[in-house]
């Protein structure tokens, strides 16, 4: 048998977790640290059974957004988690890889990446330059001021992994049935 098959299959997921993607029995939840995901992504990227899902369809034309979140996370674990992520990796052949393919079984396991955001308070503020329109202006203003911007101190990692049910029960462990 080749190391390769003793490697479980990656999901990688931003943020999202469906009821879908877990087992039913036995099945852990850790919060790891940026070391160990950063451990777990390079390998799973090296020996190629990654696969990053998403529950939003990054490609559509109304997805504008979803893809600029996921840009922006992307960007923040590159800088701040030294973990190289891109948009494409959350697509497949023809489409993105839909959330709901992601099952934690003995085989496979669902790395979830959060984050937190916070009030981009950089963005807001008075311009010396004269507007156009007061309308347009008082607008702008109120759009600057809700701008949110990612918060690279609040990233988490979170392994979902399903368990044999010969485990002893210990914190942390959920059983599903």
């Amino acid at each position: 048998m080749d190391s390769m098959d003793n490697l479980p299959i990656t999901y990688l997921s931003f943020w999202d977790v469906e009821l879908e993607n877990l087992p039913a029995g036995l099945f852990s939840k850790r919060v790891l640290s940026t070391a160990e995901a950063r451990g777990i992504l390079t390998e799973a990227r090296s020996s190629d059974p990654l696969v990053c899902v998403s529950r939003e369809d990054l490609a559509a034309p109304y997805g504008a957004r979803a893809r600029q979140r996921h840009e922006e996370l992307c960007a923040v674990l590159h800088r701040h988690a030294n973990i190289e992520m891109q948009l494409r990796d959350f697509f497949g052949e023809d489409c993105v890889n839909p959330s709901c393919v992601a099952k934690v079984t003995g085989r496979s396991r669902l790395l979830v990446v959060d984050c937190n955001y916070t009030l981009d308070h950089l963005g807001s503020g008075c311009s010396d330059r004269p507007e156009p329109d007061a309308d347009t202006a008082g607008c702008r203003d109120r759009n600057d001021l809700l701008k949110m911007k990612l918060a690279p101190d609040s990233l988490q990692f979170h392994l979902f992994e399903q368990i044999s049910d010969s485990t002893l029960k210990s914190p942390g462990l959920v059983g599903v049935a």
